[in-house]
């Protein structure tokens, strides 16, 4: 307004000086001189009014932060009641009749290999990146998520532009033309792939002899009619495979044709055996398990049988993170930590179950009980090297891979020592440093003449690191709080004057780095 009014009286100013150009030029400078005044005053008073709203800010954020740590504070007794293990404990309390253990421990394993003949000699190509165990009325079990390694091909191209110039006649004149061509080259070299696999091991002697291996056949996808048509194609295929195995030694076609297709296991061999084991019910009971579309995951599962081990492939296990940290649950807000905690563990349990759910519906393997096994007097080690991958594989605060590795790492342990409930172990990583190479390859362009294509690509060259680690597993006292028990480990192992911060904690285990 006040600026508006200026205008005006200039205006008026300007007219009435209109026939006296001197006075005209003193209006303009005093003009100018009010302007910048004016313009002065202005600046002057916004510049105050943004020191006010900075400091308002600043107080503000003061307050909030302080706030904040009250917040945080308030909910750190309820934050530090989180562990590693509440999700297993939780779904133990669920079903009781499926027991998991507090550490996979060497017993366990030899119970596995000794009992039940589990064989997996020291696969240099994977490490454990999480691994509970336990057992179902006495049947053991693991299930574990592996890193895997594989060594493959990767495809690099390269390629560059060529020109050149050719001439022809038009009407007796020459003509000179212009080319251009872009030539390019491949080549194939090795690169290492990494990828993870989550699986169940289940040993039960029922069927002691039988080997089949079957693949998810998507039955959840299809409706009743796609399967009634899906099962009719297959039924005659199958019964040709029959006929010509009449000697009855190999394979013969189940009256339940649904199952036979759907289940797929046409590689079994022992048929009695078979039938033992996938009796009516049970035949029953996974038919429904793998048509379900709404409660579980359907039929993702792939499931392999040799003799007394079974192992499960589950897709959807696949795609959830068992072994999250505690910290996944802090917060200060209550209203946050109490949907994390109530989303994670339904979840936990939800993949868990659907993982077990072949096994639970095969009613044979709960009622067989193993039979009475003589555990050895001395083992290499309390914790199994499951066990140990696993903890060297989540000690995130601490570089067990080498200083020039590039790409993900294999974790492998070796016991040097062990005493009562500690593991001395020494980890080996293995991954690669990459060097960036060009090859030349030789192309021959469209002006006739060979040309050196340049083509980049990286060499993988393997590195190794050791380091040596201590793995103590936390005292399984009811009367100790997880905290408590941290702590106590913690105060255990500062005689050996480690330093603290090469110390951590994960699951029922503290651990600490030598060096």
């Amino acid at each position: 307004m006040i600026i508006l009014s200026a205008l005006v009286v200039l205006g008026q100013l300007f007219q009435m000086f209109q026939a006296e150009p001197e006075l005209l030029e003193i209006l303009v400078v005093i003009a100018g001189a009010a302007f910048m005044g004016l313009f002065i005053y202005i600046l002057a008073r916004i510049s105050s009014k943004t020191r006010q709203l900075s400091e308002s800010k600043k107080q503000l954020e003061r307050t909030a932060e302080k706030l904040t740590e009250k917040a945080w504070e308030q909910m750190r007794p309820l934050n530090e009641l989180f562990t590693a293990r509440m999700s297993p404990e939780l779904f133990n309390k669920t079903l009781p009749y499926i027991n998991l253990d507090k550490v996979f421990s060497s017993k366990r394993l030899d119970f596995l290999e000794r009992g039940f003949g589990f064989c997996r000699a020291q696969d240099y190509n994977r490490s454990a990146l999480y691994v509970q165990s336990g057992d179902i009325y006495g049947n053991p079990f693991f299930i574990c998520t592996d890193l895997v390694h594989e060594m493959g091909t990767k495809t690099y191209t390269g390629s560059i532009v060529i020109h050149w110039t050719t001439t022809e006649y038009s009407d007796g004149k020459p003509v000179t033309r212009h080319h251009s061509e872009v030539l390019t080259a491949s080549v194939q070299k090795p690169c290492p792939y990494y990828r993870e696999e989550s699986y169940l091991v289940y040993a039960n002697e029922a069927a002691p002899d039988l080997i089949f291996s079957r693949r998810d056949s998507d039955a959840e996808h299809m409706s009743e009619k796609q399967i009634e048509k899906h099962v009719s194609k297959k039924e005659k295929k199958l019964k040709k495979q029959a006929d010509r195995n009449m000697s009855g030694s190999g394979f013969t076609v189940m009256g339940n044709t649904e199952f036979e297709v759907l289940f797929g296991a046409v590689d079994r061999n022992n048929e009695v055996q078979f039938r033992l084991l996938f009796t009516p019910l049970a035949q029953t009971q996974l038919l429904q398990l793998m048509k379900d579309k709404e409660t579980g995951f359907g039929d993702d599962i792939s499931f392999y049988k040799h003799r007394m081990i079974n192992y499960i492939y589950p897709q959807h296990l696949q795609r959830f993170r068992l072994n999250i940290t505690p910290v996944y649950c802090y917060s200060y807000d209550f209203d946050v930590i109490r949907e994390r905690f109530i989303s994670y563990n339904n979840d936990f349990f939800k993949h868990l179950y659907f993982t077990f759910a072949p096994i639970l519906a095969i009613p044979i393997c709960q009622q067989q009980k193993p039979r009475e096994f003589i555990y050895r007097d001395l083992y290499d080690s309390y914790a199994c090297y499951f066990e140990h991958e696993y903890v060297a594989n989540n000690i995130s605060d601490y570089p067990l891979a080498h200083p020039k590795s590039e790409t993900s790492n294999i974790l492998k342990t070796t016991v040097l020592h062990s005493e009562g409930k500690c593991d001395t172990v020494r980890v080996t990583a293995f991954g690669y440093r990459t060097i960036k190479r060009v090859d030349y390859v030789k192309k021959l362009g469209g002006d006739g003449c060979i040309h050196l294509v340049p083509v980049e690509w990286i060499e993988y060259i393997p590195v190794y690191k050791h380091t040596d680690i201590e793995i103590s597993a936390l005292d399984e006292a009811k009367e100790l709080s997880y905290a408590e028990k941290v702590r106590q480990a913690v105060k255990d192992i500062k005689d050996k004057k480690i330093d603290r911060k090469n110390i951590c904690r994960l699951g029922g285990f503290s651990a600490y780095i030598n060096g």
